[in-house]
């Protein structure tokens, strides 16, 4: 009993944090997507032609785009509403990784998992993140009550059914993970001469062939020409920014859209050099882990040989691998949400290393754990309260268009069109109305035989101004800074310029 009630308390304590880690911030770019697109639609046949039309990675993540439309209708449409239905997700991860951790005798597994930034990072986002973390933390547990019965019963072949079933519903990538996920398993029973039962490998069969009508879905997406989009090639950096913000070192160094900066200069290494300083905790919290990682697992795999540790380490090395092949092969980078379904085997990972070291007679050895967890709770509590991690703020950039608008200026909006619809701001396309924000960049007219508006509101200018057109127009025609918002900036022309270039 005394144990029963020390699982439930670290999980409960787990399931405490989980509403701090909703934020009321404006919606951002991609969260504009699932406000506008998807929850505005007034019915289900109007939710299902969206997505249906949708040329986007959205449409190749039915699932989720489905629970945030049902969900407003109940919890309603503001920002904090709509990231509301992922305190459900976080829960219901936190179940599949108390269950798992009362197998694994790691009792305070779920509060470490709950600790990680990655999960505060999209917990806090009205995207489907969050409840791809959710199925595969319960492709986790069925993973552990596979290795812990032998590949015996069936419990674990329902769950791997039916999580790998919804995981699919919720995104087209999910057979890779799922595919990482059985051939570790597959290794692990072929070492040690287990056999699953032959009902068990039914309901594994029938959990695929389930599959199959999702899968005609998907196929009739990329006919359609379904994509997501290419913000950074296939190259170490991309890849380097995937581990920063998958170890949750996001919170430790410079914010995410000054990396971008970085990684766009043509003098990368003497640029990370002279903000050596501002990555200076990012480093110490990599070489913390690594040193957690290594020393832990070699003890553990001294002590124990039940290859748990071996197979978390070859699902982990299986997803990345068909990760990185996958973006090599449609020349498109990949990014840490595409581990959310396989990070829970990454944090037990951590967790199996740390319960080694704690056990260690040397005191030393004991603190490393600590001092980890130390700096990843900094780190998510920086992403969730510090104002340099806010969200790019729409709402505050809308809002000055919209006033500028009111006056009878006229206003050039180089950002997502999506939130500026869910902040209410009217936009035109192609030319420039009277009454409406002119989206720049989606015309092809040549931007310098246009009138110079009186405002131009930026966010993100390696997206919206790639070729830097508008960016050229406002440095020789002599614009001010009228405003900065986070990740926006606001320039106004000088009362002296003509209407005309």
């Amino acid at each position: 009993m005394k144990t029963f009630c020390r699982y439930r308390g670290w999980l409960l304590a787990a399931l405490l944090v989980l509403p701090f880690t909703i934020t009321n911030d404006s919606l951002w770019l991609d969260e504009g997507d699932t406000a506008v697109k998807y929850v505005a639609q007034p019915d289900l046949p109007a939710w299902w032609a969206a997505i249906h039309h949708d040329g986007g990675s959205d449409s190749e993540m039915p699932l989720g785009d489905f629970c945030f439309w049902a969900a407003s209708r109940v919890l309603g449409t503001a920002e904090w509403q709509l990231r509301s239905l992922n305190i459900l997700w976080g829960t219901l991860a936190l179940i599949a990784v108390a269950l798992a951790a009362r197998r694994l005798q790691l009792a305070w597994l779920p509060l470490l998992f709950v600790l990680q930034p990655f999960f505060w990072f999209y917990l806090d986002q009205a995207r489907p993140y969050a409840l791809q973390t959710a199925l595969g933390a319960w492709l986790f547990f069925a993973f552990v009550e596979f290795i812990t019965a032998k590949a015996g019963g069936t419990a674990w072949a329902w769950t791997l059914a039916v999580a790998g079933f919804v995981l699919f519903c919720a995104t087209m990538l999910a057979p890779l993970s799922i595919f990482a996920i059985v051939l570790a398993g597959a290794w692990a029973a072929w070492r040690r001469g287990w056999k699953p039962a032959r009902k068990a490998v039914l309901i594994l069969l029938g959990g695929a062939l389930a599959c199959v009508p999702v899968g005609l879905y998907y196929v009739s997406a990329l006919m359609r020409g379904a994509k997501g989009s290419q913000v950074w090639s296939v190259d170490w950096k991309a890849f380097g920014y995937v581990a920063y913000e998958l170890t949750g070192q996001l919170g430790l160094g410079l914010p995410a859209d000054e990396i971008r900066t970085l990684a766009r200069s043509p003098h990368f290494a003497g640029v990370v050099l002279a903000h050596f300083g501002q990555f200076f905790l990012p480093l110490l919290g990599a070489a913390l882990l690594i040193t957690v990682l290594f020393l832990g697992l070699k003890r553990r795999r001294l002590a124990d040989d039940s290859g748990l540790a071996d197979g978390l380490i070859l699902v982990l090395v299986v997803a990345t691998v068909e990760f990185f092949a996958v973006s090599l092969v449609l020349e498109k980078a990949f990014w840490a949400r595409h581990y959310a379904p396989v990070f829970a085997f990454y944090v037990a990972l951590i967790g199996l290393a740390a319960v080694s070291l704690w056990r260690s007679t040397r005191m030393w050895q004991r603190v490393l754990p600590v001092a980890l967890c130390g700096l990843l709770l900094l780190s998510a509590l920086n992403l969730r309260f510090a104002p340099q991690w806010r969200k790019e703020d729409y709402r505050a950039a809308a809002r000055f268009g919209n006033a500028a608008l009111a006056e009878g200026k006229s206003v050039w909006w180089l950002a997502g069109g999506y939130p500026a619809t869910y902040y209410g701001l009217p936009f035109s396309f192609y030319q420039p109305e009277p009454g409406k924000a002119f989206i720049a960049f989606s015309t092809r007219t040549n931007l310098a035989t246009l009138p110079l508006p009186d405002v131009v509101i930026i966010n993100k200018p390696d997206i919206h101004d790639p070729g830097s057109a508008v960016g050229k127009l406002i440095g020789e025609s002599g614009y001010r800074v009228g405003a900065r918002y986070q990740n926006f900036t606001v320039w106004l022309k000088p009362a002296s310029l003509p209407a005309n270039p």
